[in-house]
């Protein structure tokens, strides 16, 4: 009788690059051994799922595994795979993913198990699924470019044969010539193969679109991107195709809105959207003077960081937006609290989400919150803070009044009405300012990049 033997431990907790002791395999490339995970420890530390309550370790008469046992509750921002356990911590270009697998769920036609590769952020990212069948949307080779699933493959099989017994599965990618392969049983002939360039590297993983399987002897040989290199911290929140680069230096298509020097782009927040609607040019321009007095006095670039001492106002972008979408790094110290107005409205919730006086308020439930909405949801679908701290990446996509936000990884405001907390009779207004809010606390922001959407 199988039992559990370990729930995920999702917290950080200091992993090393090979974390099982299987013997690697021999003589299938020159690139070096990064990481390899046999289980055999009992702990998944190694891992991060989009929804840790399905998946676990699971002792069976062969060891120890990693066990998808239940179907995510997770939402994906665009149609893909939403069963997901990646690689922690490690982000590669070149490799080879060497892997068992078995297919644990009742035998179907629509039968699957996916490797996750490129993988960027939640909506960025190339995938292999092994159907049981074969069509458009099965058994192929798909890349997820923040629109839904595409095939690439130009060659794939008539069908996985899966089996209920354990398969080998590894897959191949080399950067430069945008080839990808994969193998499945046979290692001499590959299953399926693609060629394509957009992601330069991203996070490895495993899971399952929409079934149950266990995962063993992973072995992953490759390039490694260090974290220092790449433009933010977390494994699975890099912005779209960015390439190793320096911090504040924008991905392909966005505009940097912190350049990493000074406080061009930005200027002191005059009052509130509505109430400046209401003003004449010249009772803003002389606002504005002290407006960008206070600004210049709190806030700072430090050392590619834009940086707040805790007192004075908000920042307020110069440009106003309409749909646009949005990389912002962000760092709280303990008790911290802040926010990003978008369009000049309220707010998109950062806060300490153990801050004792603010658990009454649902801090508890983490940043990330529609936290003014009132007949609309207002709180996350699901937890994706960092420790307090360390960084934490935001991606936010507005279009019309909807907003997605994808918090290190994992989304966690999906394409929700964002209401208009100034007129509540009133839609959201149709352009305004980027606005980085305060409530007394040290902030810090990197790597703040804008790219603008047309208008549909």
């Amino acid at each position: 009788m199988r039992r559990s033997v370990g729930l995920f431990a999702w917290a950080l907790l200091g992993m090393t690059a090979i974390a099982g002791a299987a013997d690697a395999p021999k003589g299938i490339t020159n690139l070096p051994l990064i990481f390899s995970d046999d289980f055999e420890s009992g702990s998944s530390s190694s891992w991060v799922a989009t929804d840790p309550a399905a998946w676990k370790i699971e002792k069976t008469d062969k060891g120890h595994v990693l066990s998808q046992f239940g179907k995510s509750n997770t939402k994906t921002p665009v149609r893909s795979p939403f069963n997901r356990a990646m690689i922690k911590d490690v982000t590669v270009s070149d490799f080879v993913l060497d892997v068992k697998l078995q297919s644990t769920i009742k035998d179907y036609g629509h039968r699957d198990m996916c490797l996750f590769f490129g993988c960027q952020d939640a909506a960025h990212l190339y995938y292999v699924h092994l159907g049981k069948q074969t069509d458009d949307h099965a058994n192929q080779i798909f890349i997820v470019n923040n629109a839904d699933r595409k095939k690439i493959s130009t060659k794939t099989s008539s069908g996985t044969n899966w089996t209920d017994d354990w398969h080998h599965a590894r897959l191949t990618r080399d950067v430069k010539s945008g080839s990808i392969k994969v193998f499945f049983d046979n290692m001499t002939e590959p299953v399926m193969e693609a060629t394509d360039t957009t992601f330069a590297w991203g996070q490895v993983g495993v899971g399952t679109f929409d079934d149950t399987g266990n995962f063993d002897n992973v072995f992953l040989f490759g390039t490694k991107v260090e974290p220092k290199e790449v433009a933010v911290a977390d494994q699975q929140a890099q912005p779209v195709g960015k390439k190793a680069a320096p911090d504040n230096t924008p991905p392909e298509g966005f505009t940097a809105l912190f350049n990493g020097k000074d406080l061009t782009g930005w200027q002191g927040l005059v009052k509130n959207i509505k109430e400046r609607k209401s003003m004449t040019a010249e009772q803003i321009a002389a606002e504005q003077i002290k407006a960008d007095e206070s600004a210049k006095a709190h806030w700072r670039a430090e050392n590619g960081v834009l940086l707040f001492d805790g007192k004075g106002q908000s920042l307020c972008s110069v440009k106003d937006y309409a749909d646009f979408e949005l990389y912002c790094d962000w760092k709280i110290e303990p008790k911290g609290d802040s926010g990003i107005y978008v369009r000049g409205t309220p707010q998109i919730q950062i806060w300490d989400s153990s801050a004792e006086a603010q658990l009454g308020n649902g801090a508890e439930k983490g940043s990330g919150s529609l936290w003014n909405n009132a007949k609309n949801p207002r709180f996350p679908d699901v937890k994706a803070d960092n420790p307090i701290g360390q960084w934490n990446t935001f991606f936010i996509r507005m279009v019309g009044d909807k907003v997605t936000i994808t918090l290190n990884g994992k989304t966690v405001v999906n394409n929700v009405t964002l209401e208009n907390y100034w007129e509540r009779d009133k839609p959201c207004y149709e352009t305004g300012p980027i606005e980085l809010q305060n409530h007394g606390n040290t902030l810090y922001f990197k790597n703040i990049y804008v790219r603008e959407l047309p208008k549909k």
